[in-house]
């Protein structure tokens, strides 16, 4: 399992992985009209804008060869809270998704692990994301650890946050040991995991 820093030669595939990834765990209950917006080629500036923004942490993970999943995250944005706090938290996950056919095989916790060792190594605390409430996926982030933190609507559809406050546990969720990030811009070098 290899896990690296985003490049942009990268951006098509990443955006083809987002794509599948919201069909397979949003499909069944998100508007056929957002699911439609989320083709590739309409995500693609999007997805160039994020990797250019030095905020923004984009990492791709592989299992085998070619990219199997990816993470996007960066500061904490602002949300619609109906419930909770998000006090404390100063990086958050906006975006993981794995293809269907390694999922079960780690690279999910790998992608966070090594997102949670770059974030640590800035000098950053806590973690949260958001998971809309329908997704049968979101049992994945309470088995690796996140606490319910907080409720929100997104687009009018009901969201779960969950949230890490220690960035160097959850940095540890996976087996092999990371290497420690090196001093760079973002989308730059290997970071993460390699076993």
């Amino acid at each position: 399992m290899k896990i690296r820093s985003a490049l942009p030669a990268d951006l098509p595939e990443i955006a083809e992985i987002h794509l599948k990834g919201w069909e397979l765990a949003y499909g069944a209950f998100m508007p056929a009209d957002q699911l439609a917006a989320m083709q590739p080629e309409r995500r693609l500036p999007l997805w160039q804008g994020w990797l250019a923004d030095p905020k923004k942490l984009i990492l791709v993970g592989s299992i085998s060869s070619g990219i199997d999943g990816f993470v996007l995250g960066g500061p904490v944005k602002d949300h619609e809270i109906t419930e909770g706090n998000l006090g404390g938290f100063d990086c958050e996950i906006y975006s993981l998704h794995c293809r269907a056919e390694t999922q079960g095989k780690g690279l999910g916790r790998a992608l966070i692990s090594a997102a949670a060792a770059e974030w640590a190594a800035e000098g950053r605390q806590a973690l949260m994301l958001w998971a809309y409430a329908d997704n049968a996926y979101r049992k994945f982030y309470e088995r690796i650890g996140g606490e319910l933190i907080a409720q929100g609507i997104d687009d009018g559809i009901p969201d779960i946050a969950y949230g890490w406050r220690d960035l160097t546990a959850l940095s540890e969720l996976i087996e092999t040991p990371l290497t420690p990030p090196s001093p760079r811009k973002r989308g730059e070098g290997v970071v993460g995991v390699e076993n």
